[in-house]
């Protein structure tokens, strides 16, 4: 732009000095002619004069002489214009066009001059004035010719016009002179007007360009008040608009973004093509692609390359309308299989007449867990159903059989009784078991806490259960620190080693050996309880916690086993923020390890 501007200023200069220099030398030709013309004609007319009045004597007038003598006159001194010191040619004609005398050249050679339009313009009685060159003397002549109707002839005085060519070589010089002096000008004040003009235009497209590659807090530093300061002020106005609005979405996306990344749900937003526009990192888990930018943009069909999940969204794209179905897949995250509940809504234009959608959002809702919920619950009203049938069933049985006679039969009625009995403590071992697992699922917190020594809790479990271990021979040893001091609710850790310490000795072998440690590590309180018995196979280590749940079904019920031992000993280790964790193999016996905070 800058080379524009002085090119275009150095044109519209050298225009102005051209036109400039021809209007002048036009208007100092006509000045110039205009003297000219005005002392030829005084010369005339005082030649007329002259003439008239040596007619007037009668004289017989030489008029070659004449015009001789006067020619050499006036060329000999200057003119009453000082400025006009010319070559003043004289000719004398008569009416008919013959040439009485002249002042520059032979009579004798001069031609007719009736053609001549000065000559003309005389004879019919006016001043005949004529420009013209002559090809005798070779040089342009302003003719101005006067009638001197009493002696029908005519006086002619004429003057070479030399210095109008002297008049046009110092126009053409001092114009050029002009044209270059006024370059010089121009060029120095173009540079300084283009750089004025230009550098605040630079400035405000650097400036535009910077915020165009974010950064929004780029202002120009213009402070001129003609145009382009008023461009710079509303260019800055526009850009903290801009800087004010960007801030305002980028702050509204960081907040959707966080909203989005923060759900638990998978949420995909796609447009009519598929593309998608957004995406969370729960989405990205469940179809094992990697969260970033990359992925905006992307095919949804192939990042999924799930048949159902993609048949769906088209579904719910092309029909406008949503869709729920349930899937199963596999999480490449959890390398598990995970049932998602899928929901698809079409959306909505911003365009309200218009009822095509401009894409579809897909949402995944993992209900892994609560179906195995329900598939626990479904199994614990069936478990419980059985083992609460098992014993009513036999305790039924038996009273009928009393009814029917048996109790007639002291031995049989007594016997019968005792059985009765059994059923009867195991049915109120298996509610009670149920009744203290539901109690402690419930609980978030245990609040009946107090300070006790694991020691003394550890004792007296063994004096509870030294009888049961004798009557298998199993032999309990106890190996705890000193001064182990838990705030707890005593009832609550004596239920748990009971379930843990009664389970090894049942499942113990003759003459075997339960130990119990006890120890502090790292903040922790550790308790390990080991025995000698028939173990446990690896398979099952992930599901003995599980209500119901027995490796030997047929022994643990033979046994007086409930199913809900561990279960209950894995909730209380829960309740205190515990870890517990299970050492076993089939025929080498079992370990049970638990962590708890002091």
């Amino acid at each position: 732009m800058k080379s524009k501007i002085v090119k275009y200023t150095i044109f519209l200069v050298i225009i102005a000095i051209t036109i400039t220099g021809i209007f002048t030398s036009a208007l100092a030709r006509y000045f110039y002619k205009y003297e000219v013309q005005n002392s030829i004609e005084n010369t005339a007319v005082l030649l007329v004069h002259q003439i008239n009045e040596e007619n007037s004597q009668n004289k017989s007038v030489d008029y070659d002489k004449l015009a001789k003598n006067y020619a050499k006159l006036l060329n000999e001194k200057p003119s009453a214009i000082e400025s006009f010191s010319f070559f003043t040619r004289i000719t004398i004609i008569n009416f008919d066009g013959t040439v009485l005398g002249e002042s520059d050249s032979n009579l004798n050679e001069m031609q007719n001059h009736l053609n001549r339009k000065e000559v003309k313009e005389a004879i019919e009685g006016k001043m005949g004035t004529d420009e013209r060159f002559s090809q005798t003397l070779k040089v342009t002549y302003l003719y101005v010719a006067l009638p001197i109707k009493e002696s029908d002839i005519i006086v002619r005085v004429s003057i070479p016009l030399y210095q109008l060519n002297s008049i046009n070589k110092a126009f053409f010089f001092y114009t050029i002179i002009g044209i270059l002096v006024g370059l010089m000008l121009t060029i120095l004040i173009s540079f300084k007007l283009s750089k004025v003009i230009t550098d605040p235009i630079r400035q405000l497209i650097n400036t535009s360009k910077e915020i165009a590659g974010g950064n929004y807090k780029k202002r120009v530093n213009i402070n001129s008040k003609d145009e382009i300061g008023q461009l710079a002020h509303t260019f800055n106005g526009m850009a903290d608009k801009l800087d004010e609005t960007l801030s305002g979405i980028m702050d509204k996306n960081v907040r959707v973004d966080t909203v989005i990344n923060s759900m638990r749900d998978g949420i995909i937003a796609v447009d009519t093509e598929y593309k998608i526009l957004l995406i969370n990192t729960i989405a990205c888990d469940i179809f094992g692609v990697k969260h970033g930018p990359g992925i905006i943009g992307k095919n949804l069909i192939q990042i999924t390359r799930n048949a159902k999940v993609n048949s769906i969204l088209i579904d719910t794209i092309k029909n406008n309308h949503p869709l729920t179905d349930e899937i199963m897949m596999f999480s490449p995250l959890k390398n598990t299989d995970n049932i998602y509940k899928i929901y698809t809504n079409p959306i909505k234009n911003t365009d309200i007449i218009k009822s095509v959608n401009s894409g579809g959002v897909i949402t995944l809702h993992d209900v892994t867990s609560v179906k195995k919920l329900e598939q626990i619950r479904t199994e614990f009203v069936s478990n419980v159903t059985h083992e609460l049938k098992t014993p009513l069933t036999s305790i039924r049985g038996f009273v009928e059989t009393l009814k029917s006679g048996a109790i007639e039969d002291t031995a049989v009625a007594t016997k019968f009784l005792d059985i009765i009995d059994i059923e009867a403590e195991r049915l109120h071992t298996l509610i009670n078991d149920i009744l203290q697992l539901s109690e402690i699922e419930v609980m978030r917190k245990d609040d009946n806490l107090k300070e006790n020594n694991l020691g003394s809790i550890i004792d007296e479990v063994i004096l509870i259960l030294d009888a049961a271990a004798q009557k298998k021979g199993v032999k309990l040893e106890v190996e705890a620190d000193e001064n182990i001091i838990m705030l707890v609710n005593k009832n609550r850790i004596k239920q748990m080693l009971i379930n843990l310490v009664d389970n090894a000795i049942k499942y113990n072998v003759e003459n075997g050996t339960v130990h119990i440690k006890a120890s502090k590590a790292s903040g922790k309180t550790m308790i390990s309880i080991r025995d000698t018995g028939i173990g446990i196979s690896e398979k099952h280590h992930s599901r003995i916690f599980e209500r119901f749940y027995r490796v030997d079904k047929g022994r643990s019920r033979n046994m007086g086993g409930t199913g809900l031992g561990l279960s209950i000993v894995k909730h209380i280790v829960n309740l205190y923020n515990g870890d517990i964790r299970v050492v076993s193999k089939a025929g080498q016996g079992t370990e049970f390890i638990i962590q708890l905070p002091l």
